[in-house]
């Protein structure tokens, strides 16, 4: 079993502007408390794995530049030669910070922008102002363009939904247009037994998440496993998969203890054994994530 891994999940904040149903923070069903990470506690998890951490994943079940140091916390990263991918849903970006951008970072940064009209795009992203963000995606595509940025990436995500498949070649010619670096389609993420399934899944199958039938992982197609990427709360609280929405794996804290610690815990190193044994209880059970079904390519 790997004694280090080799990629982050942290979460900047779980607050978050906009209201999107399927989402626990946005229909107000997470009930762990709200807050921000520090850059005081963001830099003692680096410092700790910066000598073989090759990437971060900067968001979790919030909308992570509304945290007052993200910024901060993308140019640390960098600084220490690490990969940085962040995932907004692009409202609260402004000139002044994507103009902090211009430092060139290693940085994919994702868009969520599920429509190519206000009424579609809002059915999902509640509160969302679609004007104003292709106005920031715009910008900073062409910020890219003026500077040669060319570690800067930008990608446009387009959540799939009975309300917005129809959709899917106009939204990628206009995302050709804007000049994005990649045109990003996946599926959205609905149980069968939720009580909006009908209103939010595609009527094209093919675009549906478990297209090819319930699937359980195995030890080849999970990352967050092998090589292992731990998931670190804005509270400082590790858990192994972004997938524990109800914070019931809990593995330790990294303002605690030490991040490499827990990770070599026999609480963690059971876990993942758990999972390639085919007994997880999460990963085995519960989790029908594939890469292969979450994004499509078209």
């Amino acid at each position: 079993m790997n004694k280090y891994f080799k990629g982050l999940m942290i979460e900047p904040t779980n607050i978050c502007n906009l209201r999107c149903p399927i989402c626990i923070t946005g229909n107000g069903l997470n009930g762990a408390p709200k807050g921000t990470m520090k850059f005081s506690h963001f830099k003692v998890i680096i410092d700790q794995v910066k000598n073989f951490l090759e990437n971060i994943l900067l968001w979790g079940w919030g909308e992570p530049f509304l945290a007052p140091d993200i910024m901060k916390m993308i140019d640390y990263a960098d600084k220490n030669d690490i990969l940085t991918t962040i995932h907004t849903n692009g409202t609260v970006l402004n000139k002044k910070m994507m103009g902090q951008f211009k430092k060139n970072y290693r940085l994919n940064i994702s868009f969520s922008i599920d429509g190519i009209t206000q009424k579609s795009y809002a059915y999902y992203r509640k509160g969302g102002n679609l004007k104003k963000v292709f106005k920031n995606l715009s910008y900073l595509v062409n910020l890219k363009e003026k500077y040669n940025l060319f570690n800067l990436r930008i990608i446009w995500q387009f959540l799939i939904m009975k309300t917005n498949e129809h959709a899917i070649l106009k939204a990628q010619k206009l995302a050709e247009s804007i000049g994005v670096d990649k045109f990003l389609l996946k599926t959205i993420g609905i149980a069968k037994t939720h009580h909006r399934y009908d209103d939010f899944i595609p009527a094209n199958k093919k675009l549906r998440r478990e297209r090819r039938g319930e699937k359980k992982q195995t030890n080849q197609n999970c990352s967050f496993i092998k090589p292992g990427r731990p998931v670190v709360s804005w509270q400082g609280d590790i858990y192994p998969c972004c997938q524990d929405f109800w914070g019931e794996y809990k593995m330790g804290n990294a303002f605690e203890d030490k991040l490499l610690d827990i990770w070599n815990s026999k609480k963690y190193a059971d876990f993942r054994e758990n999972y390639i044994k085919g007994v997880n209880a999460l990963c085995n059970n519960q989790c029908h994530l594939d890469k292969k079904n979450i994004y499509i390519n078209y």
